[in-house]
């Protein structure tokens, strides 16, 4: 089978490398910056491979589940009938894992190269949404340019190079937000990305839904039969959605109380999933849940050795943040364009809904990374067009 992986191995590579070619739309410094980007990841990809062969993970159950003699592909559809996602996860993997016999190493490849299609897409909706974003690069903190050096921190790539349901996510999302600027040439992408997605996190797609239908309402950018046709579609995708989010979290309903008792025994059930990350915000206010699942580990609770490299990260991310505050965002929010409107929706809804039910910091790393991209790139916008209204520069 070696024969096998080197090929599978060398067509993922291709893939990755020659993906930003398919859209017609980049320039040489883009085309640059992208290399960079999939040279980096596959540091980070073989990192997270090593990584999971010490340490162990579920990346390693999606993939050699499918090696015993006893996972049959009738046993997997059986298994998607109670866990679905994982389920779905394990069928996804049957092919190359049990039929053709692929590696894991060859596996994590595979799912790499779709968390690095992903950012290809985030880098388009940069491309797409923000006027002049080549300036952002004399945009700096402490010195640093923010763009597109944000794009690179090692967390955003960690987690979006593995086998598993966090990479595919990833890829859902930034697919869609490409997508949703053109629905009637992108219809595909669109569909493509939620039907993944909800198979994977139902409560992911709702979160996206109900962003861009909010931004949608807000956009003054969009002819008003425009947003009729487009209020319909996310209406329709929301009826369609939600009674399966509520049936996936076993709730009866989204009031108070219903939330209240789900959060609590989440927080109880994942804050035990590590317990030398693990810690307990069910008593903290709020405002002190939602800091803590975007900027924690710090170095002062930092779990190891990832946790110190996790907290120099969030160290960065507290700072642009900050930056991003006095930039007068509110000003920014109103006068963006839809698809970068949705973004600081989707970033708001998201950490306050996983704030509330995540209380250890492994699974609060790998849960906030598409919420991460969504507040770098809007904070992008931000940060730009006040630096531009100061040299009175209109964007």
């Amino acid at each position: 089978m070696i024969i096998l992986d080197i090929v599978f191995c060398v067509i993922a590579l291709m893939v990755g490398y020659k993906f930003k070619d398919f859209y017609g739309i980049f320039n040489q410094y883009d085309k640059k910056v992208l290399n960079q980007l999939f040279a980096y990841h596959l540091v980070i990809t073989i990192t997270f491979f090593y990584y999971l062969s010490e340490e162990g993970g579920d990346a390693l159950g999606f993939w050699f589940v499918n090696y015993s003699k006893n996972y049959t592909l009738d046993y997997i559809l059986e298994i998607m009938s109670f866990r679905q996602a994982s389920g779905f996860i394990m069928l996804l993997n049957y092919f190359p894992a049990k039929v053709l016999g692929l590696s894991f190493f060859t596996g994590t490849l595979l799912y790499a190269v779709l968390g690095y299609i992903g950012f290809i897409y985030f880098y388009l909706i940069i491309k797409e949404n923000i006027p002049s974003y080549l300036d952002l690069r004399k945009c700096k903190i402490f010195a640093i340019p923010i763009f597109p050096i944000l794009l690179f921190l090692p967390n955003l790539h960690f987690w979006s190079s593995g086998i598993g349901k966090d990479t595919i996510l990833f890829f859902c999302i930034a697919l869609f937000i490409y997508s949703i600027s053109n629905i009637k040439k992108r219809f595909f992408g669109i569909l493509i990305a939620l039907v993944f997605s909800l198979i994977i996190r139902p409560h992911i797609t709702l979160f996206l839904l109900v962003s861009f239908g909010i931004a949608l309402t807000f956009s003054s950018k969009i002819k008003s039969y425009q947003k009729i046709i487009l209020f319909l579609i996310f209406s329709i995708g929301f009826i369609s959605v939600v009674g399966y989010v509520l049936q996936f979290l076993k709730l009866e309903s989204f009031d108070a109380d219903s939330i209240q008792s789900y959060s609590t025994k989440k927080i109880s059930v994942l804050g035990k999933a590590r317990t030398e990350s693990s810690i307990d915000v069910s008593s903290y206010p709020l405002p002190l849940k939602v800091f803590t699942f975007l900027y924690r580990p710090l170095f002062f609770d930092a779990p190891g050795i990832l946790g110190i490299l996790s907290s120099f990260e969030n160290l960065a991310l507290l700072l642009f943040s900050f930056k991003v505050l006095i930039s007068k965002p509110f000003a920014a929010f109103r006068n963006s364009r839809f698809q970068l409107m949705g973004l600081p929706i989707f970033f708001f809804i998201g950490s306050l809904a996983f704030s509330l039910i995540l209380g250890n910091l492994g699974i609060m790393l790998r849960q906030k990374t598409p919420f991460i991209m969504a507040l770098i790139i809007f904070g992008y916008w931000v940060i730009l067009r006040n630096e531009m209204k100061k040299r009175n520069v209109i964007l």
